[in-house]
C-alpha cells in the first residue's frame, strides 16, 4: 500500500472517530440537559405541592379551632365535617408531587390520621400540652420548610407520634 493512500485511510479513520465522539458527546449532553430539565421540573412541581400544604395547614389549623358542637344530625357539623374532608383530600392530592419517600409517608400518615380522627384532633386526648391538630399543623410546615430549603427529612419529628417512621 502506497504511503498517500495509508495517510488518506488514517485521515478518513480520524474523521469518523471524531465524528463519532462529537455525536456520542452530543447526545450525552442533550440527555443530561433532558435529565437536568426533568429534575428542575419535578423540584418545582415539590416546591409548589409544599407552599401549598403550607397553606393548608394554616387553613386545617383554623378549621380545627372553629367551636363547632359534635352533634351528627346538626347541619352545622356536617358542613364542618365536609369541609375538613375537602381539605385533608387537597393535603392528600400535594402528597403525590413528593419525590422524598420519607415525606410522602409523613403525609400519608397526616392523612389518615385526619381521616380516621377527625374531631377527636380537637381535643387533648393524648397528654400534650397542646392540641393535637396543633402539633400536626406545626409539623406540616416544619416538614414543608425542609422541602423548600432542599434539606432532609428532620429525623426527630417522629418523636411526636406514637408510630414509628417507615423503613
Amino acid at each position: 500500500m502506497q504511503a498517500e493512500t495509508l495517510a488518506g485511510l488514517m485521515g478518513l479513520a480520524g474523521a469518523v472517530v471524531g465524528a463519532g465522539v462529537s455525536t456520542g458527546a452530543v447526545i450525552w449532553q442533550q440527555r443530561k440537559a433532558a435529565h437536568e430539565a426533568e429534575r428542575t421540573h419535578l423540584l418545582g412541581l415539590a416546591e409548589t405541592a409544599a407552599n401549598e400544604i403550607i397553606r393548608l395547614s394554616y387553613e386545617l389549623q383554623d378549621h380545627f379551632a372553629e367551636d363547632v358542637d359534635v352533634d351528627l344530625f346538626q347541619n352545622a357539623y356536617a358542613a364542618w365535617a365536609s369541609h375538613l374532608e375537602e381539605l385533608n383530600r387537597s393535603l392528600e392530592q400535594q402528597a403525590l408531587r413528593f419525590a422524598d419517600p420519607e415525606v410522602r409517608h409523613f403525609l400519608e400518615w397526616v392523612y389518615a390520621k385526619i381521616d380516621h380522627h377527625g374531631v377527636r384532633l380537637r381535643r387533648d386526648d393524648e397528654g400534650l400540652p397542646i392540641a393535637p391538630y396543633q402539633l400536626l399543623c406545626a409539623d406540616l410546615r416544619t416538614v414543608m420548610g425542609t422541602v423548600l430549603r432542599r434539606q432532609s427529612f428532620p429525623p426527630d419529628l417522629w418523636i411526636n407520634y406514637s408510630v414509628p417512621p417507615s423503613s
